[in-house]
């Protein structure tokens, strides 16, 4: 959250564009834009490149003709959009960028605290379920029932569990296999 104290030039979606075309930014900085604001994101380890690797294989194995699988592609919302490392979206025109999703997948070994600030900016864009992968606490925590820009269920999954995505046709997760 930006303090209110701050003058701040809120830039849009398309802004951000611009200064890619422009070279002020690289297409592969990895930035989000919430509300108006670029936020820098946490670099990527091993650790959570290969959480998300795992993931990508467990769901891109599935031929759905309900959704299908984006890896750390743009999500717009209001105010800007989020980079979420897996996203399950209905299937789009290939011009076109999704606004919401039936799931997305964020996975945290040291941005948890930012992770979970996500949740309001998923359930306010109707993301049916949202999950975190904690890699330190090998924990996934799931949100579901979006209601009022929150999520009305919060559960938390260990090792030795299951989970079954809500999203018809996705595969159930073995929590301890996805966390290795």
């Amino acid at each position: 959250m930006v303090p209110a104290t701050v003058p701040v030039h809120r830039l849009s979606v398309d802004d951000v564009f611009r200064m890619v075309e422009a070279g002020v930014l690289d297409e592969d900085d990895r930035v989000e834009l919430v509300e108006g604001v670029l936020v820098e994101m946490v670099p990527i380890g091993p650790e959570h490149d290969g959480a998300v690797a795992w993931l990508t294989r467990h769901f891109a194995r599935v031929d759905s003709d309900a959704w299908e699988v984006r890896v750390q592609s743009t999500l717009l919302i209001a105010g800007g959009y989020l980079l979420p490392d897996l996203m399950l979206v209905e299937r789009l025109p290939r011009t076109t960028q999704p606004t919401s999703a039936l799931l997305i997948v964020e996975t945290a070994q040291t941005s948890q605290v930012r992770d979970r600030e996500k949740a309001a900016d998923y359930a306010a864009a109707g993301v049916l379920e949202y999950w975190i992968v904690d890699l330190a606490a090998r924990a996934v925590q799931v949100h579901r029932r979006p209601l009022a820009g929150d999520y009305e269920e919060v559960t938390t999954f260990a090792d030795g569990q299951s989970v079954s995505p809500l999203a018809r046709d996705a595969p159930a997760i073995d929590v301890s296999a996805l966390l290795g």
